[in-house]
């Protein structure tokens, strides 16, 4: 292909270093063995929780259809991502051994690929080692990896990037692989929303690095290389869709930024967490949520962060003479990838929400490799030096090095210590054997508890959703839909089956021997929905059938005889509206005494 003066694109002919066995490789090999063995203790403190529930259980719900595998998901299109929960839930639900061992062989491979991507742009230079250090030990990527949801999200986009920008390297430099970076693009934009920045990177690292002259004429040179069209046309068609589907995302939808909020949130993610991130930090951890911690640095730990990264930027500049590339890039990246989605999807209601670092995990990769960049010449590089280097300043550069990666350790096991991975498995674990011991139970509907779904995600934080991918067939079947019983259970707060021995917020009794008059309204008010059950303590001598109306809304049940001292028996009823009436229909209405009713979430004995 020819650009528009019938010249080639240029191209860098430059022998890429294979995949082999030298001391960089080998080396290389070993901190991302190293790292990923630290990673997998944080993951065996970590489990299930929150999105997880909801993720895992519309999967179980769902088939690998077009309408499940592109529905929004709180701001997300990540299609690619579900899949793999649906992959994953079919293989074994809940099953946090196959998860972990998935989400290290993603963090395993974006750590490799990252070593390539080094030795491609770098050559086997021993520097480039402590860019990989730098990448690897990053304190910011291990919230993001720890819990599922985001990491469905972050490792999968990590991994795309650095094996995009690897393969666009390649194409520039032998030609090879033309359509390469473009697959690795689609595969970023199918887990994350932040994948339509990778082509960003790519012409950013390679117009300011493999091109010459100015930048703004290696960027126009850079667009005219074939590929690039198919890169917009992607974006286009991404967006596209994302605007088609939308409206999918439901109660999920999102709100928009609150201008109150908004200069919190910045000032936490960009001031804070991301500078203690980037070289270490943030050493304390705060605000423990069902997640794990929040970045909480200490005021003197912000300042040293921000000095560090001052001086390096200060001294890579005085030295390399494209430096304030590198850092323009990695500036540019984090306002418009990480600070601008931010704000858009999460500034609503706390400022807090700075202080996840999960919000700036990929901008983990784009330090490591702007310091590399800023420090280290590229392979063929001419006039890369803009004046001789100390020799003090490479034994310098492995100083810091050993410190950051000391300080990224202490970061990461203070983290894994906010980690309450035990507590969540001790349930699940409880609800899995339950449901295996008794599956001819009727379960009623209840609320987990608020450390494994938050109570804001409404019905999908029932047993009947989030607990029914460890059920069979039928007895999810019948916690879906629950029948009126005499002795039905409920999931206590420790996952167990336990009878139903209360049903709130209202009870109402007759006082001895009495019984309430046939007809009688009870003052019940219902917004509706699963979950809900009438309660009522009764007397007969015969089996008879009642009609339990709820503002309208009718379900009949079969009561059976009661010894002298009267019987319990529960009616789901998910009926909206006011007025609770009991009736006979038809024989038996005048030997039925109904001493007390109740309404409500059932639960179980205090």
């Amino acid at each position: 292909m020819t650009t528009q003066d019938g010249k080639r694109p240029e191209t860098f002919q430059i022998t890429l270093p294979a995949f082999g066995t030298g001391p960089v490789v080998g080396l290389g090999l070993l901190l991302v063995a190293v790292s990923l063995a630290f990673r997998a203790s944080v993951l065996s403190k970590a489990y299930f929780v929150e999105d997880d529930f909801l993720f895992v259980a519309a999967a179980g719900d769902s088939g690998l259809t077009w309408d499940y595998l592109t529905r929004v998901h709180k701001g997300h299109l990540m299609p690619g991502a579900l899949a793999l929960v649906w992959v994953l839930s079919s293989i074994a639900p809940y099953s946090w051994a196959l998860v972990s061992f998935v989400t290290l062989a993603l963090q395993a491979a974006a750590s490799i690929m990252f070593l390539v991507l080094l030795r491609r742009l770098f050559g086997d230079r021993p520097r480039v080692l402590a860019a990989l250090a730098v990448y690897v030990f990053a304190p910011l990527t291990v919230p993001a990896m720890s819990w599922w949801s985001a990491a469905l999200n972050a490792v999968p986009l990590q991994l795309a990037l650095i094996a995009a920008v690897a393969a666009h390297i390649r194409y520039v430099r032998t030609g090879q692989g033309r359509w390469h970076a473009l697959i690795w693009t689609a595969a970023g934009m199918a887990f994350s929303t932040k994948g339509v920045f990778i082509p960003f990177v790519i012409l950013g690292v390679s117009s300011a690095y493999l091109g010459k002259g100015l930048w703004a004429r290696s960027i126009l040179a850079e667009l005219r290389r074939p590929g690039w069209w198919a890169q917009g046309a992607l974006l286009a068609g991404y967006a596209l869709l994302y605007l088609l589907r939308r409206d999918s995302a439901g109660s999920d939808a999102l709100t928009g930024p609150n201008a109150d909020v908004v200069p919190g949130v910045v000032r936490r993610l960009l001031g804070e967490t991301f500078p203690t991130g980037a070289v270490g930090g943030p050493l304390r951890w705060g605000g423990v949520t069902a997640t794990g911690g929040l970045a909480d640095p200490h005021a003197v730990t912000v300042a040293l962060a921000w000095a560090l990264i001052a001086v390096l930027v200060a001294v890579t500049c005085v030295y390399r003479r494209r430096a304030w590339r590198a850092w323009a890039i990695l500036a540019a990246y984090v306002v418009a990838a990480d600070a601008g989605p931010t704000v858009i999807a999460r500034a609503t209601q706390w400022d807090l929400v700075g202080a996840e670092t999960r919000y700036v995990a990929d901008a983990a990769v784009l330090f490591a490799l702007c310091l590399a960049l800023a420090a280290i010449p590229v392979a063929g590089e001419e006039d890369a030096v803009r004046r001789p280097v100390p020799g003090s300043l490479p034994a310098a550069a492995g100083v810091l090095t050993a410190a950051f990666v000391i300080t990224s350790l202490i970061s990461t096991n203070a983290y894994a210590d906010t980690l309450t991975g035990d507590r969540v498995r001790a349930y699940l674990d409880a609800a899995r054997q339950s449901l295996a011991e008794a599956p001819d139970l009727d379960v009623y509907d209840r609320p987990v508890p608020p450390h494994i779904v938050l109570p804001w995600n409404g019905p999908r934080r029932l047993t009947s959703h989030a607990l029914a991918p460890l059920a069979d067939p039928e007895t999810r079947r019948r916690m879906r839909d629950p029948r009126p019983s005499a002795r039905p259970y409920v999931f206590d707060d420790a996952g167990r089956l336990v009878p139903v021995g209360r049903v709130v917020p209202f009870f109402d009794e007759v006082a001895g021997a009495e019984c309430y008059p046939a007809g009688s309204v009870f003052p019940v008010e219902s917004m509706g929905g699963p979950g809900m059950v009438v309660a009522m303590a009764y007397r007969s001598e015969v089996p008879l059938r009642v009609v339990v109306d709820l503002g309208g809304t009718q379900r009949a049940a079969s009561l059976p005889a009661t010894p002298a001292d009267g019987s319990l028996y529960y009616v789901p009823h998910g009926g909206a509206g006011t007025g609770l009436r009991i009736t006979v229909a038809g024989e038996g209405a005048q030997g039925f005494c109904l001493r007390a009713v109740a309404f409500g979430e059932p639960g179980p004995a205090l």
